[in-house]
């Protein structure tokens, strides 16, 4: 008996180390600004990032100093003379406070999977993966996509996502307080 039940909790480590890692990106940076000139200069880096900024924020807190924004990025893969597209959606957390801000990107899943083209039939989403490992619905490799293509798609993926990190990190530093008189 112990030994049944030292095999069903083996296969159950075994199954939760193969289980999807979310993608988190966290990144902390000091700045020389004001809390009100932060949260201003975020709301515009907001708007030009995501065009639509009214749609992607979820909460918008000025006085915690907290912005939600929820986001897509859209991934194309060419294959079989089809074009397969992967929405994946992400959260990204804006917490800033007197000379600090931080950003954290996370929660990031497949939306949906859609053959463009001539395909006309279903293909499984594929969840954000790391390394070589291939997991698609229902915790099982059953993409469409070759994995050599798959994990170049998650290296797209995590580039977008880095790039919004570098993009607000830069930007922060570089612009100039929106409160300023000119």
């Amino acid at each position: 008996m112990k030994k049944l039940i030292l095999l069903v909790y083996g296969c159950l480590i075994f199954v939760a180390s193969l289980g999807q890692k979310n993608f988190t990106w966290e990144k902390t940076d000091s700045i020389p600004k004001t809390k009100s000139q932060i949260y201003s200069d975020t709301k515009i880096f907001i708007a030009k990032t995501w065009k639509s900024a009214q749609n992607v924020i979820q909460n918008d807190d000025k006085e915690s100093g907290n912005i939600i924004v929820k986001g897509s990025s859209i991934q194309k893969v060419n294959q079989y003379m089809n074009v397969f597209t992967y929405v994946y959606n992400y959260t990204v957390m804006f917490k800033m406070k007197d000379n600090k801000i931080k950003i954290i990107i996370d929660n990031v899943y497949c939306e949906s999977a859609v053959p463009v083209g001539q395909a006309k039939f279903d293909i499984p989403k594929i969840e954000p993966f790391e390394g070589e490992y291939v997991k698609g619905e229902g915790g099982i490799m059953t993409s469409t996509l070759p994995k050599k293509k798959a994990v170049s798609m998650m290296a797209s993926l995590k580039a977008d996502l880095q790039t919004i990190v570098n993009d607000y990190i830069k930007t922060m530093k570089t612009t100039s307080s929106s409160n300023e008189v000119w």
